[in-house]
């Protein structure tokens, strides 16, 4: 199951930072490929999160309005999101489902991997990628020698 961490202590600062964010990724829509929308449609999971650690009661009522507003903007455009983006295709979803915005095309989260999965296909299919994904040609490794200054010597 999907938990979200907040990169500040402070619940204020997390939903300043992920409001700026959500903001920009709203604002600009139809400029983000698909893994840098994936990347920032996350900083909606930090307003879930900091919204709910502060309480809603606790919040401006000039926020949440605007979190309303981008939220309706965002769900103005699921149909290019879905269809066109194709937002979901090479997700695995375990978030809750009341992270909506994850759920635009109507499908429910991903059931979790069987143990037994994972340790006969440690590689996920190309249709289970996260946003975090590593690299699936990552550079070789080339190990250097240092002197004790820390510096790196030629072979």
């Amino acid at each position: 199951m999907h938990t979200y961490e907040p990169t500040h202590r402070e619940p204020e600062e997390e939903l300043t930072t992920c409001l700026s964010f959500y903001r920009d990724l709203v604002g600009k829509l139809r400029f983000w490929d698909l893994m840098e929308f994936v990347n920032y449609l996350s900083a909606r999971d930090g307003i879930a999160w900091a919204l709910g650690q502060l309480g809603q009661e606790n919040v401006d009522s000039a926020v949440l309005t605007e979190i309303e507003e981008l939220d309706a903007e965002l769900r103005s455009h699921t149909s290019y999101l879905v269809h066109e983006l194709g937002l979901y295709r090479h997700v695995r979803r375990d978030e809750p489902e009341e992270y909506w915005w994850w759920y635009l095309d109507g499908e429910k989260p991903d059931s979790p991997m069987d143990a037994r999965e994972v340790i006969e296909n440690p590689v996920q299919p190309a249709n289970a990628l996260s946003a975090t994904t590593v690299a699936e040609d990552p550079a070789p490794y080339e190990p250097r020698l240092c002197d004790k200054s820390g510096d790196q010597q030629e072979r």
